[in-house]
């Protein structure tokens, strides 16, 4: 660029004698405007080439190794990225080991004093990149032995969660020579590897032995499982490595080891502090689910409750139809085995700090569900249990061929604790209707009353459904019960069986869309999934997906077989 500057300035130079002031500068700009459209030369493609190695000292897969520096040398400058978490050195050593850069290198100080005949692995998985442009080497396997050879035996497999079936990315994979009950509770592993984000681990470099082998999720990186919220996933068996000539031979294998990851039930129940949102309503939750229960309230005078425990079983619900004075003491029983006492005081209502909150007086909520499926009735479902009364009226408006036919209807709400009411009509399909329900209708046993309800709807038609009909066949030799799940696409129960022989099961009145069944082989017969425990030896019950989704189409019966055998 200077020397096409240099040869500019001579030549306006040049002829600057000759050229008016008014054409000397119209030659300039004309001039200025060429070099405007000067292209400097781009840098070429981006580079997407991840760094290779150039050098190795000493080579990969050395023997008779006695040093404490392993460098290794690539093509371009490099940088670790988070060597700490992403380097597996297989046998682990007790001293920390140093991973750093210089230049285009890479190195690997050891401290620690190596054992004799020992072939050593490190893997650096997503870890080395070029300096530049940060592309990643995927993954680089460098060995050497303190022997006389390098060890070539391979044990491989893969890690899922017990509960999901879903691949475990970043969990340690470890395996040890022996097989007793200390492990891993106290003792580290003798190999080390991590799965990758398909759950996949290799080990490469394996003793031609037997080994143990378990996954955990390492909480506070000490290689032993010590923690109550660390998973764990072990094999019953010792599995036997063995030489492959090929990768592709021993990934199609079937020595492929599967271990499914859980975490130990957690048997220390606690009743969290009690809420009250409104009059007359406690909330218990507990930290574990409840499967039974059983309540009995104390008070100055003789208290009457409803109680109720939430879907998911952690929260017990009190609601009262007659309401103490002063103070009350609630006894709950737990599964048969625990009982939490709980003193109960009235409602307050809460205040700012220095005056107090303007508060709306609370209604009797009412939804009404269940408006547009054909085989269930509509109901109305309230926020609290309801009064009895007699004769409470409704009008259901029905619009046909354009004009409107008002119908009056009548609900009764016995002498017990109702918040469910089916709505005594018959509704036909594809017809637009309005519910239309007074304020005041309703009263619930803390005193509240209900606002005015307008609610349209129509229903659905037999169209709007299909049919499924399932033989399941089952030669289970463990004496296991079978948990059938039908899941709608969004992994919502729809229906759930026990199967402890094989039987035909219609499911009815299915909305169109995709279907999977889920299945969980029941060891213990409890009718739900139990969680692993290494200690006592226990692998957590499998659960495990029928293959094929099924689809359902209005109007349609589908009929399947399915075998309900775990995997």
């Amino acid at each position: 660029m200077f020397r096409l500057t240099y040869r500019i300035n001579l030549y306006i130079m040049t002829f600057r004698i000759s050229l008016s002031p008014f054409s000397l500068l119209l030659f300039s700009l004309l001039l200025l405007a060429g070099c405007a459209k000067i292209v400097l030369p781009s840098g070429g493609p981006k580079d997407v080439t991840p760094p290779k190695v150039v050098a190795e000292k000493p080579e990969n897969a050395s023997t008779n190794f006695q040093g404490k520096i392993i460098k290794i040398t690539f093509d371009e400058y490099v940088t670790l990225n988070n060597p700490t978490e992403n380097v597996i050195f297989s046998p682990p050593l007790n001293e920390r080991i140093d991973y750093s850069t210089k230049g285009k290198s890479v190195l690997v100080k050891m401290q620690d004093t190596l054992r004799q005949n020992t072939t050593y692995n490190i893997l650096f998985s997503n870890c080395i990149q070029d300096f530049n442009e940060g592309n990643k080497l995927n993954s680089y396997d460098y060995a050497f032995s303190t022997g006389d050879s390098i060890d070539m035996h391979k044990l491989f497999g893969v890690v899922v969660n017990a509960e999901t079936n879903q691949p475990e990315a970043g969990c340690f994979v470890m395996l040890y020579e022996q097989d007793v009950d200390s492990l891993p509770l106290t003792v580290r592993p003798n190999y080390l590897t991590k799965t990758n984000e398909q759950g996949r681990f290799i080990f490469n470099h394996l003793k031609p032995e037997s080994y143990k082998v378990f996954a955990l999720k390492d909480i506070n990186s000490n290689l032993i499982y010590d923690l109550p919220n660390e998973f764990i996933a072990f094999s019953d068996d010792m599995f036997q490595a063995k030489y492959y000539a090929t990768d592709s031979l021993f990934r199609a294998d079937t020595a492929f080891i599967t271990l499914r990851m859980f975490q130990e039930a957690d048997t220390m129940q606690v009743l969290a502090p009690c809420t009250s949102p409104q009059t007359g309503i406690y909330h218990f939750p507990y930290k574990l689910p409840v499967y039974s229960f059983d309540i009995q309230i104390e008070g100055d005078t003789i208290v009457d409750f409803f109680s109720k425990i939430n879907t998911t079983k952690d929260t017990i619900s009190v609601y009262l139809k007659t309401f103490f004075k002063e103070s009350a003491m609630v006894f709950i029983q737990t599964d048969d085995i625990r009982i939490d006492t709980v003193d109960l005081l009235p409602y307050k209502n809460s205040q700012q700090t220095g005056r107090t909150r303007k508060l709306t007086t609370p209604i009797l909520n009412i939804d009404l569900t269940n408006k547009d499926d054909l085989y269930l009735p509509a109901s109305l479902n309230f926020s609290y249990p309801v009064q009895p009364a007699d004769s409470v009226q409704m009008f259901v408006i029905a619009v046909i061929k354009g004009e409107k036919d008002t119908t009056a209807i009548y609900v009764s709400v016995p002498d017990t604790f109702v918040m469910q009411l089916p709505v005594p009509f018959v509704f036909e399909p594809k017809i637009n209707y309005t519910i239309m329900l007074a304020d005041s209708s309703f009263y619930g046993y803390d005193g509240t009353t209900n606002d005015t309800l307008v609610a349209s709807f129509s229903k659905k038609t037999e169209k709007d459904y299909g049919n499924l009909i399932i033989h399941y066949k089952t030669d289970d030799k463990n004496g296991a019960d079978f948990i059938v799940e039908l899941l709608s696409s969004n992994q919502k129960v729809v229906c759930k069986d026990i199967i402890s022989s094989s039987k035909t099961i219609e499911y009815k009145h299915l909305l169109p869309g995709s279907y999977r069944i889920r299945v969980i082989e029941d060891i213990n017969k409890n009718e739900r999934w139990d969680t692993g425990n290494y200690r006592k030896k226990i692998q957590p019950e499998k659960i495990f997906y029928i293959d094929k989704e099924i689809t359902i189409r209005g109007f349609w019966d589908i009929e399947e077989d399915v075998e309900l055998r775990a995997p």
